[in-house]
């Protein structure tokens, strides 16, 4: 694993809202058992104990979560089910949404809740059928397990996608090398535009690196959590709720890291 993805994933694993929430619980919690009642450590247990209780609240118990997503899978929803401006070169679609153990573990294609970016590339498919489809991302948790392309390979053979029109790029593993191990498959006559499906939350970032990295693309959003649109203020389903909030955080900090280290052509994307 590359020395950028291990400290990113190290960073996130601490900085992760739910995780550092929690953690923040913790610490407040050990430091009032371990300090005087009136010490400033005490206080300051206190304190972050308070903050760390109330935003698990505001963000378990409303939609606070979903209205940080909204900007970033509003942006490029006027895309959504657009395929009707070829001509196009191809069909790229981005990995994350396969679960390589389990697959491995029952011989079956399985995803988490991402499955909406290899069902759209079906469609897109059938409908293109003359179209190369790249599939970027060759993740595994071990090396006695399927890979990431491996049980996209499965899905696509089970839906009747001829696997001959799909180019596996199995080295990247984050969205920056999406990028760049995926222009390494584009011929150079495939200079028209490349239909790039991933999760509509995704979206803002991955536009970015595949323009940065000289690739003419047209966003396919899929997946949406949200429904763009206002659903009431309180809504109880804290897990799911918690998960937005993380998902929403973590693009947030991945497009402002994108830009800073020059790996995006822009802070904000624009359609």
């Amino acid at each position: 694993m590359a020395w950028d993805n291990i400290i990113s994933r190290s960073v996130w694993v601490i900085v992760q809202p739910s995780n550092f929430l929690i953690l923040m619980l913790i610490i407040g919690f050990l430091l009032r058992k371990l300090t005087h009642d009136y010490s400033r450590l005490n206080l300051f247990a206190r304190r972050i104990s308070a903050v760390s209780i109330i935003t698990l609240a505001i963000a378990g118990f409303s939609n606070a979560s979903s209205w940080l997503l909204w900007p970033i899978e509003g942006r490029f929803s006027e895309y959504t089910n657009v395929s009707n401006h070829p001509p196009y070169s191809g069909i790229i679609v981005l990995a994350g949404s396969e679960r390589t153990a389990i697959s491995t573990s029952f011989n079956q294609a399985t995803f988490n809740n991402g499955s909406e970016r290899l069902t759209e590339v079906v469609k897109l498919a059938r409908e293109f059928p003359e179209l190369p489809i790249i599939h970027s991302g060759g993740g595994r948790q071990s090396k006695s397990e399927w890979s990431e392309n491996d049980v996209a390979k499965k899905f696509f053979e089970d839906s009747g996608i001829d696997s001959s029109r799909i180019r596996f790029e199995p080295n990247s593993y984050n969205t920056h090398t999406n990028a760049v191990e995926t222009a390494k498959l584009i011929k150079p006559n495939e200079t028209n535009k490349w239909l790039l499906v991933t999760s509509a939350f995704h979206m803002p970032r991955s536009v970015g690196a595949f323009e940065k990295a000289g690739i003419n693309i047209q966003p396919y959003p899929a997946g949406y959590m949200t429904t763009l649109q206002f659903e009431g203020i309180l809504k109880f389903k804290a897990s799911g709720n918690l998960a937005r909030l993380d998902w929403a955080i973590h693009e947030y900090i991945g497009l402002v890291a994108y830009y800073v280290t020059g790996r995006s052509s822009s802070l904000w994307p624009e359609p």
